[in-house]
């Protein structure tokens, strides 16, 4: 094995690449070039060109999260082209949840959640819908205290790159390239491997010293053809329609039907949005009181916007109710006949049960 010491600068997306493989710019800092083989820099730089230039690309990679006391995998599957759209599909614990854009529609299919919508913009859509995959990837962690996908960029930024060698990754030779933090006191580094012949990343690995990340890609296929078909939503999928509006009985006539209102002291109606789902609507009315957000979701149809809601039973004014905390927020959620409604705030569960005992 060769060992050429150079160091180079990369970004924190890089570094944790899971499923939008190289999908950030290379920073800028660069060191002595060695004169024995490129730069740990210059490896993910022409990693970084290879996917940026493609046209298409299409593969899968196996996901896996593991610390001291528990084992986690996962299985993704990929296919991205420029201007025409994006399907991603995730498998884990025996689930798969697919998402995609045409470039007109975006959608979701899953167990428990099938939902259609339409965008103006197919590329930005993609974009974020890569990003969320990444996200979703980073429930993958294998217990509560494993940190998610901010808290590891965070902990990732200022990682340098060397090039430590080259080893054989099923069959194809591979350069290493290690990357480690700048500030010795921040516990996160990882290991690429890059093909030496083509620049493909074939394996990648980050820890942040209590869950390791472990991604192995696979039948990777740059500039191939991909019918349109593949980014097309489920042939039973009608996208939804959303509008906005800026006062409550202007959302109240839109839905036909009387809506419940946030009755708590102080807060006041902001702004809704009502989407048609293809099986019913959801409204979401927006409320503050000056220093706390709240939004109360109601819909009538079979789809509920929390598909993954595991929490704690509590009750709203006597009617059985779950409390989950997603994404820093409260969510309660409660049926009222044919109705689900859904409180979301940034207070504690007591406070988002007792705004919610507050909806008439």
């Amino acid at each position: 094995m060769d060992d050429s010491g150079t160091r180079g600068r990369v970004s924190p997306a890089i570094a944790l690449v899971l499923l939008c493989v190289v999908g950030a710019v290379v920073g800028g800092v660069a060191f002595a070039q060695s004169t024995d083989g490129p730069s740990g820099e210059a490896i993910l730089e022409d990693t970084h060109e290879k996917y940026e230039s493609a046209e298409t690309l299409t593969g899968s990679a196996d996901v896996t999260v593991s610390n001291a006391s528990a084992n986690h995998t996962g299985t993704v599957e990929y296919a991205l082209a420029d201007d025409e759209g994006a399907r991603v599909a995730i498998t884990t614990d025996g689930r798969t949840v697919a998402m995609g854009t045409n470039g007109s529609v975006a959608w979701v299919d899953s167990p428990t959640l099938q939902r259609a919508w339409t965008v103006e913009n197919g590329s930005e859509n993609a974009s974020e819908l890569c990003e969320a995959a990444r996200e979703r990837a980073a429930t993958f962690d294998a217990n509560d205290s494993a940190p998610g996908a901010e808290k590891m960029e965070a902990a990732a930024a200022n990682l340098s790159a060397t090039r430590t060698g080259t080893e054989t990754v099923d069959g194809t030779e591979a350069y290493v390239v290690s990357l480690s933090h700048d500030n010795e006191s921040v516990d996160a580094e990882g290991t690429m491997w890059v093909a030496t012949n083509d620049s493909r990343l074939l394996k990648a690995r980050v820890t942040d010293g209590v869950n390791t990340t472990t991604v192995r890609y696979d039948d990777q296929r740059f500039n191939a053809s991909v019918h349109e078909s593949t980014f097309a939503p489920p042939a039973d999928r009608t996208a939804s329609t959303t509008e906005s509006y800026d006062g409550f009985d202007a959302t109240n006539e839109a839905v036909d039907g009387d809506l419940p209102t946030l009755a708590a002291d102080g807060f006041e109606f902001q702004e809704a949005t009502v989407a048609g789902t293809g099986d019913g609507t959801i409204v979401a009315q927006q409320y503050a009181d000056g220093a706390t957000n709240a939004t109360l979701v109601t819909t009538d149809g079979e789809q509920v916007p929390y598909e993954r809601l595991n929490g704690t039973s509590v009750a709203v004014d006597g009617t059985d109710a779950t409390a989950a905390t997603m994404d820093d927020r409260t969510v309660v959620v409660w049926t009222d006949g044919a109705t689900t409604h859904a409180l979301v705030t940034e207070g504690s569960t007591d406070e988002a049960v007792a705004l919610a005992e507050a909806v008439e």
